[in-house]
């Protein structure tokens, strides 16, 4: 099969990892050999200038180029005597499954930023209307008639379970539903939903790929989550993809609430798989991690990007993770590109953060509304709903902050219409702390194509 991948220009002044289908991480590339074509590493790493030693953060990156063209030298604030612009943002806050407070942490330093050095939208300041959802749709469908009766230009999303009843509110009012952790099939297939990430079937599909070409697996175990939003990506693209590729595929799933992945781990060993596709995330993660590293399992596990974050490596130790791959949606190769869009994130989140990790899933959230305000800036002061979902569906090759450049017209995977930059990059993890990420793909893992070419049905 002849795979297209797609490359990207990289960028050297610092290099981050989205750690996502849902969180990342931010690092700084070193190149082990210059004259050679090894593959970049890096070791995890903040901005080179601190923002404590600079008058504001675009100071700190001036005259660079970045999303918006060149980083100006003085920070402008927004005049906070005009109307503000509403931005809708709902997500899980909280709870014993699935919360990302640091999504909302990410948003609101980004509002900050905007506000404060970017001169807010032609001068109005940005408001985020925000809203806590949980596992269940009451709340899910209260938050999205908040956003409607509030007048919101558009909703962030940030990570939901209950997505397709506040998707259907947004649909019936004309607002565009942005970027964030899309999971639920709602979110990824709705007419006003405009997604930078791959999601979990993205994340599937790189890993399939990659095991079966270039790991050359012969048998893999696909293990996952017994969720509508888990099983359609790991079943319909992981699986689906292995069993085209002619992989002997092992299906194992598991419940939500999953305490004993020992047991879960022992079972998917049981038919000697060459690797693993593993589709947990948030507290799961170093339970997974765990019980593979208590097996002595000698087989190639792949996981979900938000499994590298730093407080789950914590928890069990950099050995446990030691030569697992994750996906992200950012490149660690950067040679040659001036962009320092990651370079302005770390710099944001160090001063307007409050604290959130910059390692974390917050990436995810900030990427998303800074796309968001690219789109604002190109509306203007007086941005509507129409324009902002008219926007975002012509868009062809738009650029995107420290991301993939995205397309909304519905056809990158046909059947999941709202990925806009479904692409993914694959790495691998080592080193004594496991803060080095080597990149395994080649390059950008071009989801679209692969899914064009092996599972056209889909």
């Amino acid at each position: 099969m002849v795979r297209s991948m797609q490359r990207r220009l990289a960028a050297g002044i610092v290099a981050g990892l989205t750690l996502v289908a849902a969180a990342c991480s931010e690092a700084e590339t070193t190149q082990s050999d210059s004259d050679s074509a090894s593959a970049t590493t890096t070791t995890l790493a903040g901005a080179p200038t601190s923002v404590a030693d600079a008058a504001s953060v675009v100071a700190t990156w001036a005259g660079n180029d970045w999303l918006f063209g060149t980083v100006p030298a003085v920070a402008v604030s927004a005049d906070t005597a005009k109307p503000p612009i509403k931005i809708g943002f709902i997500s899980i806050d909280s709870g014993p499954v699935a919360a990302t407070p640091e999504l909302h942490q990410a948003t609101d330093a980004a509002v900050e930023f905007i506000n404060a050095e970017l001169g807010g939208v032609k001068g109005r300041p940005v408001q985020i209307i925000a809203c806590e959802s949980d596992l269940g749709t009451d709340k899910a469908q209260a938050c999205a008639r908040k956003m409607v009766d509030e007048g919101v230009v558009a909703v962030l999303n940030g990570l939901n379970l209950s997505s397709g009843v506040i998707t259907q509110i947004l649909e019936e009012n004309g607002i565009a539903w942005v970027g964030g952790i899309p999971l639920d099939v709602a979110e990824m297939s709705s007419p006003i939903a405009f997604q930078f990430s791959g999601g979990a079937a993205g994340a599937f599909v790189a890993f399939a790929d990659h095991a079966a070409n270039d790991l050359n697996a012969e048998r893999v175990a696909v293990l996952y989550a017994n969720t509508p939003q888990i099983s359609v990506a790991a079943v319909e693209y992981g699986a689906a993809l292995l069993d085209a590729f002619g992989v002997d595929v092992t299906e194992i799933a598991f419940d939500l609430t999953t305490q004993d992945f020992a047991a879960v781990m022992a079972r998917a060993a049981q038919s000697s798989p060459d690797a693993m596709l593993v589709g947990a995330a948030d507290f799961a993660c170093p339970k997974v991690m765990q019980a593979i590293s208590d097996l002595g399992l000698d087989t190639t596990v792949y996981l979900v990007g938000s499994c590298a974050d730093r407080k789950w490596i914590d928890q069990v130790g950099p050995d446990a993770v030691d030569g697992m791959i994750f996906n992200i949606e950012t490149r660690i190769d950067r040679t040659g590109d001036s962009n320092v869009d990651i370079g302005v994130y770390v710099s944001a989140i160090e001063r307007y953060g409050k604290g959130v990790n910059a390692k974390g899933a917050a990436t995810v959230a900030f990427r998303s509304i800074m796309n968001l305000y690219d789109v604002l800036l190109e509306l203007g002061d007086d941005p509507t709903p129409a324009g902002v979902v008219e926007t975002f569906r012509a868009a062809r090759d738009r650029p995107s902050f420290d991301g993939h450049p995205y397309t909304c017209d519905g056809r990158q995977i046909p059947a999941l219409p709202s990925l806009c930059a479904s692409q993914e990059v694959l790495v691998q993890v080592s080193g004594p702390n496991a803060d080095v990420f080597t990149e395994v793909s080649d390059g950008w893992v071009d989801v679209p194509a692969i899914v064009a070419s092996e599972l056209s049905g889909s």
